[in-house]
């Protein structure tokens, strides 16, 4: 029998291993691992159904996930054995007598469908392991919305165990509204094939667990769902909105959070013709702060600030719908209707809806300028800060968000020109004036690669003998298209740039430059005073670029005489000294410009060790008439004398004034009596003639 196996199997391709008993059997497959075993139940040592309850332990010990197929051959009637044999394990059996021709295709549709079954069982197991590490809930429905099963994820947001679910309705097991959403987009499935998603939320032991249904037509009427569970996915979406929308330092919205406001603001109003304002503020020389307490007292300044803010804002004051304030503070609570943000730096801004009147608006900025005058009591320091706030009105001023911002900024920087502490609504003369600024330092910018700038020199005269001593440069802007600009109005601009170091070191330069020529050419030295602004006093390479002007233009440095103000010194003692002690160390001549009108302290005259005082021309205007201006020149001048300082007196303009300052012992004068401010040629003549005098 077992020969004619092998030649029925050898005819179908099949490869065949006899065993002669049961024993050789369970050998055989220990070594071989059949594709299949074909046994007969009659075998000597062990029969059949031994060897094939033998080979399914030695399967389940291995830990097989799929079983070698075993064909059972016994007699035709022996219904008995045919039982014991599946029972065993067997996978099919052939009956005896055997019929030869078809034993071998038998045995390859037995292998055929053993191979099906283990493709199942590896799928199935796969598909197995796939739902058990995806924490998704799995469920299919019906056309009409009852759950026909539900594999329940893992994720411990799930919220329905399987009992609950299979054969009922969607709607007897989420609320109403969800389960109605869920059926519209289940019959949309349905008619168009199409993917389709329902997010939703429920609450469970006190939390909210928020749901992603993705719903897919099987191709058999039904619908397939996939549910997870996105409560992290909200969290962090949350986290980002707040990263978008909320000012990382005090909490309160940002710029983009207040930007979106405004433009829904904007359109609301335009709908029901309402007005508003917007608060622009920014607190006055916050950056002293930061420089001399630190940024950390700087920053923790900026919180309590904003707090103040919010608790000064009456309800009043802000409209009840929803504005920026529906972006919650970070580690606060959610705060509505309060249209508060920080720009950024120390700017905030306060927009106030359905404004009745302008009046209304600057009430709020002096309730909030007053709230920002109180002290600030943090980190063991009491720091005073005051507020500029500019205001702009729709639709009065502009009917954009950009309009309307950059308005209520150019009033703010109108607040702190005016003094600082104030509160100033827009007009459109300040943007004329804006405007007119901007233009100007566009064209300070360019004067000085275009030759624009130009030096004049004002006289000084020894009063004993009215002498021509020294000169001072006196710098002159000469507009190609508005001809001539004030000082008074450049200078400024100039410092409030920093294009006052640059345009400095060029005055430096040529004033040194001219000094040295008018020496060649008339024989006479003569000192020239140059002007140093707070800036240039304050640059650590001063004393570096006064050396390399000096050995450039190889004037005498007694020769060059550095005007300073009582502000400029004071501003930083100790650093003062020590730039003071630099120049004094290259030998140029140190005076204080315009005294009287800063701190006028005989401490900082003796430690500072300057050689000139320059009294300011507002106590010399009044003389000889005005006794008192007349009796703090006097005191001035006696005063700078016990302390071995020179005394010049600016501004002079008449004789009797001129007689005085010689009474009173001034050293020298300048003014318009004695020469007004001239050109080199013009000098040069004065120097020629004072010198031809001398020498007759």
């Amino acid at each position: 029998m077992r020969l004619v196996m092998l030649e029925m199997l050898a005819q179908v391709g099949l490869d065949a291993v006899e065993a002669e008993d049961g024993e050789q059997a369970v050998a055989c497959f220990d070594r071989m691992v059949p594709d299949l075993v074909l046994l007969d139940v009659e075998m000597p040592r062990m029969d059949g159904f031994d060897v094939c309850r033998e080979i399914r332990a030695r399967e389940q010990a291995r830990g097989l996930m799929t079983s070698v197929p075993i064909v059972m051959v016994t007699g035709g009637d022996d219904l008995e054995a045919v039982t014991q044999a599946y029972e065993a394990g067997a996978t099919d059996f052939v009956s005896k007598p055997i019929n030869w021709p078809i034993l071998g295709h038998r045995v390859l549709y037995v292998l055929r469908a053993s191979d099906a079954i283990a493709r199942l069982r590896i799928a199935d197991a796969h598909n197995r392991a796939v739902l058990a590490a995806i924490p998704d809930t799995f469920f299919r429905m019906s056309p009409d919305g009852v759950y026909l099963d539900y594999e329940q994820g893992h994720d411990p947001g799930a919220v329905f165990a399987q009992q609950q679910c299979v054969g009922r309705h969607v709607r007897d097991v989420l609320p109403r509204p969800i389960a109605d959403r869920l059926l519209d987009q289940l019959q949309t499935v349905l008619d168009t094939q199409a993917i389709r998603s329902v997010d939703y939320a429920l609450e469970r032991d006190d939390m909210v667990h928020h749901f992603e249904a993705r719903l897919v037509s099987t191709g058999a009427g039904e619908v397939l769902g996939l549910v997870r569970d996105i409560s992290e996915r909200k969290r962090t979406e949350e986290q980002i909105r707040r990263l978008a929308y909320c000012d990382s330092l005090t909490g309160i919205p940002n710029r983009q959070a207040f930007l979106e406001m405004l433009e829904r603001e904007l359109v609301r109003s335009r709908q029901h013709g309402r007005k508003f304002a917007i608060l622009f503020m920014d607190l006055d020389s916050f950056k002293r702060i930061n420089d001399t307490l630190g940024h950390n007292v700087g920053d923790l300044l900026l919180k309590v600030v904003s707090e103040r803010l919010h608790e000064t804002i009456r309800p009043g004051d802000v409209v009840a719908h929803p504005g920026i304030g529906d972006v919650p503070p970070r580690g606060g609570p959610e705060r509505r209707g309060n249209n508060l943000a920080r720009l950024g730096g120390d700017e905030f801004t306060i927009l106030i809806p359905d404004l009745d009147r302008a009046e209304d608006a600057l009430n709020v900025a002096h309730r909030v300028k007053d709230a920002m005058r109180r002290p600030f009591h943090l980190d063991g320091h009491e720091i005073f800060v005051t507020a500029s706030i500019g205001i702009s009105l729709y639709p009065e001023d502009g009917d954009d968000s950009s309009s309307l911002l950059k308005y209520a900024d150019t009033a703010m920087y109108h607040a702190k020109n005016c003094g600082k502490n104030n509160a100033k609504l827009y007009s459109s003369a300040l943007t004329t004036q804006i405007m007119s600024h901007v233009k100007l330092e566009i064209g300070l910018r360019k004067a000085l690669q275009n030759n624009e700038l130009y030096l004049q020199y004002q006289p000084q005269i020894d009063v004993p003998s009215a002498r021509l001593v020294g000169v001072e440069a006196l710098l002159r802007w000469r507009h190609p298209e508005h001809g001539m600009i004030s000082p008074d109005d450049f200078i400024p601009l100039a410092e409030e740039t920093g294009l006052i170091v640059p345009i400095g070191a060029w005055v430096l330069r040529t004033a040194c430059m001219q000094a040295r020529a008018w020496h060649d050419e008339c024989g006479r030295a003569v000192r020239v005073a140059v002007n140093l602004s707070a800036r240039q006093f304050k640059d650590e390479n001063l004393a570096q670029t006064v050396l390399a002007v000096l050995e450039e233009t190889g004037l005498d440095p007694r020769l060059l005489e550095l005007e300073l103000t009582e502000g400029t010194l004071m501003d930083d003692a100790q650093a003062t000294l020590a730039t003071l002690e630099q120049l004094r160390a290259i030998g140029v001549y140190l005076s204080i410009d315009d005294f009287g009108t800063g701190y006028s302290s005989m401490n900082y005259l003796k430690r500072f060790n300057v050689r000139a005082l320059k009294i300011d021309r507002s106590f010399i205007s009044g003389l000889p008439q005005d006794s008192e201006n007349a009796a703090i020149t006097r005191a001035i001048i006696a005063m700078a004398h016990g302390l071995k300082l020179a005394v010049v007196a600016e501004g002079v303009e008449t004789d009797e004034q001129l007689l005085l300052l010689k009474q009173f012992g001034c050293d020298m004068a300048q003014g318009y009596l004695l020469g007004q401010p001239s050109t080199e040629e013009v000098i040069g003549e004065m120097l020629m003639n004072t010198a031809a005098t001398a020498t007759r």
